[in-house]
């Protein structure tokens, strides 16, 4: 660790103060990272409950248009029969019967009227003994009387004078055959019809939906009002600031009527002078989020007093690092030089030899220069384990490893366990007669140790040795340079063994093959051969 090396190490004081500092670091950023996360959670929230208010305004838009169209649809049909057929007592007969059939046919309506241009009731849905009514007075009535337009109208909450129900009434002109006003069509959908509906929507006991005229006037409403037919919204924040702006939308906004703050979703009825809205209260909504947000906060409070109890104890334990560090160092040091070196012989190992004959190999391709590898093999070491055995086997091969390192002398040079009873030594900045000269002592001082080898023909211990000097280049692979070497090893075993085998080759790099791997090229310079 940078923080622990001899050249930067802090002082006690300072490392106080960089703890210090770093609890504090970590105490910020988690309640900054906590404060994000239930800004974030919150906004979901809010988002969440916009997207649930808003479906179920869809849904209450849609009931609405449904029950709404259904009757006008019944309207257009009676008026048409009206103004072609006239209203006979035979065809009064016949209208009467289409009228309750369609009152039990079409869901939400209440009764169907036929008035005349007098407001009397000529007739209606109702059986016949029920006594007929002067409506003329009713707002709808004066409406089609002044207004010429055949479209239809949907009018104010009105308290039914047969039944005495609270219903909204939705009517069209009947005109005469000369245009001149004849009558209303009228039927009538119960209050209760839509208070149904709304009771099956999913809104909290704070929460609101409500269905009411462009002028504000309200037709029905969940949880239900009782000044419902006298409630109007129009100076409530949707009909007077967001309406004016789109006719759907969502907004955080303190109801009028109760006082409590909601989330509403808002929308005007497609085609009719109507507009729904639902709202959710605030609440209800952030009840699950203060009870995460108290829970952070508490888990945030205990976080910090642990970081900085585990900061006294961090302090502590760091003095205790700074020791073991110069212990470790110490034991690093053993560790490299145990993984860079071969257990037995205590030579370098495979590892330690192919590190530097790629690092020397490279220095080679830049400099133009040659190097020179040695690999030698220990002659029937088979048979020297069957007849002497494997521990005597092992301390032939320490023998034959400290003949090899004497013979070594350059600081650049290495000599290295290849594996089993093979070594192998890298020359750098070495041609081929100066590598054949160390191959050529080498052999010679193995058969002057006089090593007793009775299963080998010569009676004495020997090695075979293949030694390529190659000229280098940049970007030239050295596989086939230790592929050469082995194959030298190989020929100088074949032909009697106790001899070393030479070559010099020249290394390049090829044109590239079909595969994008750059072959080497070994031009044989002059092969070599010692006895």
């Amino acid at each position: 660790m940078l923080l622990y090396s001899k050249s930067t190490r802090l002082s006690s004081s300072a490392l106080t103060k960089a703890l210090i500092g770093f609890i504090t670091l970590v105490g910020l950023s988690l309640i900054l990272a906590t404060v994000w996360q239930m800004t974030q959670s919150r906004r979901e929230r809010v988002d969440s409950t916009k997207t649930e208010v808003s479906n179920i305004v869809r849904a209450a838009e849609q009931q609405a248009q449904d029950t709404f169209r259904q009757a006008d649809n019944t309207l257009r049909d009676l008026i048409e029969r009206v103004e072609h057929d006239g209203l006979a007592l035979d065809q009064r007969t016949r209208l009467k019967k289409l009228m309750a059939r369609s009152v039990e046919n079409v869901e939400g309506i209440q009764a169907l009227f036929i008035y005349d241009a007098q407001g009397n009731w000529i007739v209606s849905s109702f059986p016949q003994n029920t006594p007929a009514k002067n409506n003329s007075d009713r707002a709808y009535f004066a409406y089609h009387r002044e207004h010429t337009d055949e479209s239809i109208h949907i009018g104010s909450i009105v308290e039914s004078r047969t039944t005495g129900d609270k219903v909204i009434p939705i009517s069209r002109r009947i005109n005469a055959p000369d245009g001149t006003f004849a009558g209303v069509a009228l039927a009538t959908v119960p209050v209760d019809y839509f208070q149904t509906f709304f009771e099956r929507m999913d809104v909290d006991d704070k929460g609101v939906i409500f269905l009411a005229l462009n002028n504000g006037d309200l037709l029905a409403r969940r949880p239900t009002l009782a000044a419902l037919m006298t409630t109007n919204l129009a100076k409530g924040d949707i009909f007077s600031l967001y309406l004016s702006k789109a006719d759907s939308g969502t907004a955080v906004i303190q109801s009028v009527v109760d006082g409590v703050e909601r989330i509403y979703a808002y929308r005007r009825v497609a085609g009719l002078p109507i507009v729904v809205a639902a709202g959710v209260s605030c609440e209800h909504v952030f009840a699950p989020w203060w009870a995460y947000a108290w829970r952070s906060m508490a888990m945030i409070g205990l976080i910090i007093a642990a970081l900085g109890l585990l900061g006294m104890l961090l302090y502590r334990q760091i003095q205790q690092l700074m020791t073991a560090e110069r212990e470790l160092n110490v034991a690093r040091g053993d560790l490299e030089v145990i993984a860079q070196t071969d257990s037995l012989t205590l030579m370098a190992n495979r590892r330690c030899f192919d590190t530097a004959l790629q690092k020397e190999w490279a220095r080679a391709g830049r400099n133009n220069s040659s190097l020179a590898i040695i690999l030698l093999d220990i002659d029937w070491f088979k048979q020297y384990n069957d007849h002497y055995g494997h521990l005597q086997g092992d301390e032939c091969l320490k023998q034959v490893a400290r003949v090899i390192g004497s013979s070594v002398n350059r600081a650049s040079d290495l000599a290295a366990r290849y594996g089993g009873e093979e070594f192998v030594v890298l020359l750098p900045e070495t041609d081929l007669a100066g590598a054949m000269s160390i191959a050529e002592k080498i052999r010679l001082s193995i058969v002057d140790a006089l090593i007793e080898h009775s299963a080998s023909p010569i009676g004495n211990l020997t090695i075979s040795s293949g030694v390529v000097a190659i000229s280098a280049t940049r970007n030239s692979p050295y596989r086939a340079a230790l592929e050469e070497v082995d194959r030298l090893l190989y020929s100088a075993k074949t032909k009697g063994r106790n001899r070393v085998e030479g070559r010099s080759i020249q290394a390049s790099a090829a044109p590239s093959s079909s595969r994008g791997v750059a072959p080497l090229t070994l031009d044989v310079i002059a092969p070599v051969n010692t006895h």
